[in-house]
């Protein structure tokens, strides 16, 4: 069979001519495309500036603990002979929660009061000398002098001897010795004498009150260890834990007996660096505990420390700095018990109505606070003033009104004066209320 070279000719003249019609249109569709998105301008998520309440927390973990409490320690090894209370227990202010053995205390105390007792005894004996010892000491004080009065004159005449060769050197030198004894014995004897009669001053007095004051001392330290044989309650309150057991030998500084107001707790917790410039005393908490999941207790931030701790738990970089804050418990506290592990809400901001925008909004240009809003799919740069900021807004106080459209999260080579295409723009706030 033949083929018909006309008609191969005519069928490949028309695929070339539908080819070429083809591609016009896609090079047609492609500038119709771009010159209509030339003529919308640059797609941009948008929000409404509105009025509404705004709220931000700050979030840490803390322990609950007693804002009032007593402690009983043994103060020096001893023995528990007797424990009359059990955790729970209520009790009141001078109670005798239990004894311990005083009898080694007793030794020392006994010790002590009888330094104290002699210490005072040649304190008074020096201001406050009998008069027979007066007399006996300004004998002696005669009896010196008129032995230094002969051992002058021996050693005056031994130098006249001396002097015309009858006596030896030595025999003029023992003289000249014995009478310089005497002379400082008779000077010893007169300031006794003196100081008896007057009494102590200057040094020796200062020396004997000091020795005096560190004998009180003594017998005031060994009275207080005495007298804390006896567990009495300080205050009213509930026992919150009894550490040892009847019978027990302790050790200096071993805990007996805590007790505490469990109505009266406070949270103890750190905040982070980062959150912790947001945070003043009288903020208001929320507190909540895997122990009670139903409840929620409130609180006031009492206190924020001036100095900033390295927490115990790290992270990859290193130890985690934390600010220190103490939150007080109000109102019902019912279920939420010392030791506790909770978690807080601090309230940073809580404003009842503001102007706000998305924090996306917000941009820095030439060192001025700015936003871009929509007017007539424009894109214009306003400078506005803000307020606080949350998680979520940012106060506008100036510079914007209610209803205006702002673009959210302006994209890079946006100007001022650009045509713009709004697209569906959901708020956060808006997120979290359908997630609910």
């Amino acid at each position: 069979m033949g083929i018909n070279l006309q008609k191969l000719r005519n069928i490949s003249r028309k695929k070339m001519v539908a080819g070429a019609l083809v591609l016009g249109l896609i090079v047609f569709v492609a500038a119709f495309s771009a010159a209509k998105s030339k003529n919308q301008g640059i797609p941009v998520k948008t929000a409404t500036a509105e009025i509404k309440p705004i709220q931000d927390n700050v979030f840490a973990a803390g322990r609950v603990r007693l804002r009032a409490k007593q402690e009983f320690y043994a103060f020096s090894g001893t023995t528990v002979m007797e424990l009359n209370v059990s955790p729970g227990d209520r009790v009141s202010k001078g109670q005798v929660l239990g004894l311990l053995n005083p009898e080694e205390i007793e030794d020392d105390y006994n010790e002590a009061k009888a330094n104290f007792i002699a210490t005072e005894a040649n304190l008074n004996k020096a201001i406050y000398p009998r008069e027979e010892e007066v007399a006996q000491e300004r004998a002696n004080c005669r009896r010196a002098e008129a032995e230094y009065t002969n051992a002058r004159k021996d050693f005056e005449r031994q130098k006249l001897l001396y002097e015309q060769g009858a006596i030896s050197q030595q025999e003029y030198d023992e003289a000249e010795l014995d009478m310089s004894v005497k002379e400082a014995q008779y000077s010893i004897a007169l300031e006794k004498l003196k100081i008896m009669e007057s009494g102590p001053v200057g040094h020796e007095l200062t020396a004997l009150n000091a020795q005096i004051e560190q004998a009180r001392y003594r017998l005031e330290q060994e009275e207080n260890k005495l007298s804390k044989t006896v567990l009495r309650a300080e205050m009213d309150g509930v026992v919150t834990a009894v550490e040892v057991a009847l019978g027990d030998y302790l050790q200096p500084g071993t805990r007996l007996i805590t007790i505490g107001d469990t109505t009266e707790l406070e949270v103890t917790a750190g905040v982070s660096e980062a959150d912790s410039g947001k945070l003043k005393p009288g903020q208001k908490v929320k507190v909540t505990t895997a122990a009670q999941p139903d409840r929620e207790y409130g609180g006031i931030l009492q206190s924020v420390s001036p100095g900033a701790v390295a927490a115990a738990k790290t992270t990859d970089r290193g130890s985690q700095i934390e600010v220190p804050v103490i939150v007080k418990i109000e109102g019902d506290a019912e279920g939420l018990r010392p030791g506790y592990t909770v978690d807080l809400s601090i309230t940073t901001v809580e404003l009842d109505s503001s102007l706000v925008v998305p924090y996306e909004s917000i941009v820095e240009k030439e060192g001025m606070t700015k936003v871009f809003v929509v007017e007539d799919k424009v894109a214009k740069l306003k400078e506005v003033t803000i307020g606080v900021d949350t998680a979520l807004f940012t106060e506008i106080t100036s510079g914007l009104s209610e209803g205006e459209t702002v673009i959210v999260s302006p994209p890079e080579g946006l100007k001022d004066g650009g045509r713009v295409t709004e697209v569906n723009y959901m708020s956060p706030a808006a997120g979290e209320a359908g997630a609910q």
